[in-house]
């Protein structure tokens, strides 16, 4: 197994207890993928929840950013269309490359 201690923590914040209740079969599952990446169980639950918490904020910012467009939208009526955005985006890569549409009202 390897033997560094390194967790998907950061280096200098404080680690705290934390109880989980797995079935026999999560576990064992578990048990024999720590095995097979030489890594430990603990290290395998830290980076699981690690990656939740970021894919969790992830939607969240998605979200936000998508509530304020909108927001902007009602607010001014500026927009692009979907044609303007797909004549665009259709151009990209080609010998031809449109610049972005502008937004309108």
């Amino acid at each position: 197994m390897k033997t560094a201690n390194t967790t998907p923590t950061s280096i200098h914040q404080k680690n705290v207890p934390l109880s989980i209740k797995l079935g026999a079969e999560q576990k064992d599952s578990l048990a024999k993928i720590a095995k097979k990446k030489e890594r430990s169980v603990h290290f395998l639950l830290c980076q699981a929840v690690k990656e939740f918490i970021d894919k969790e904020n992830a939607k969240s910012d998605f979200y936000e950013t998508a509530k304020n467009a909108g927001e902007h939208y009602r607010k001014t009526g500026l927009h692009t269309t979907h044609e303007e955005m797909r004549a665009w985006a259709n151009s990209l890569g080609g010998n031809n490359e449109l610049t972005p549409p502008k937004c309108h009202k």
